[in-house]
């Protein structure tokens, strides 16, 4: 007895499977690309809270490995840092998130306002070091958010084509 007992109930399934891969992957990318297109704002401040809310986290998978942070006790003010494991380890050099000192160390902040409460960083920078805009937004955000979006289309497409065929099979008997 086969899994399926058509090829019609295949296409379906198999369409909404894309669909679902397609917007959750979509749901990761989303603030990166919103973020591309948004002005700039400066924060100075020191690190409160710092967190890597990601079952990814580690595996340098891009956008899913991400770190979200706060300055100054503000509660209503988060910032997502979307950076590489070289990127975090050259960083690490200089400014750690999980370091004793890292509440005391004054930052530069330069980042993307993507909704209410919820900034994507673009550069951020010390007194020993910093992350500059070109290292991180277009060697990095740019490039793997067109790889993404790129992905989320072709799930979408793949999703599409295949709803159109379960539309127009017959089924058999």
């Amino acid at each position: 007895m086969s899994f399926f007992s058509s090829r019609k109930q295949f296409l379906l399934n198999f369409s909404f499977l894309f669909l679902f891969l397609g917007g959750w992957l979509f749901s990761y990318v989303r603030p990166v690309l919103k973020g591309m297109f948004q002005e700039d704002h400066l924060f100075y401040g020191t690190v409160t809270h710092a967190s890597i809310p990601s079952i990814f986290g580690g595996t340098d998978i891009p956008f899913f490995d991400k770190t979200m942070f706060r300055i100054n006790g503000d509660d209503d003010a988060t910032f997502i840092l979307y950076a590489s494991k070289e990127m975090m380890d050259n960083m690490s050099e200089w400014f750690s998130f999980a370091a004793r000192n890292a509440g005391e160390i004054p930052l530069e902040i330069a980042a993307a306002r993507v909704s209410d409460s919820k900034f994507v960083v673009h550069s951020l920078a010390s007194t020993d070091g910093e992350m500059d805009f070109d290292e991180m937004v277009m060697d990095y955000q740019v490039f793997y958010g067109f790889i993404f979006a790129g992905a989320v289309a072709l799930l979408w497409l793949c999703a599409l084509i295949l709803f159109i065929s379960w539309l127009v099979k017959k089924r058999r008997v």
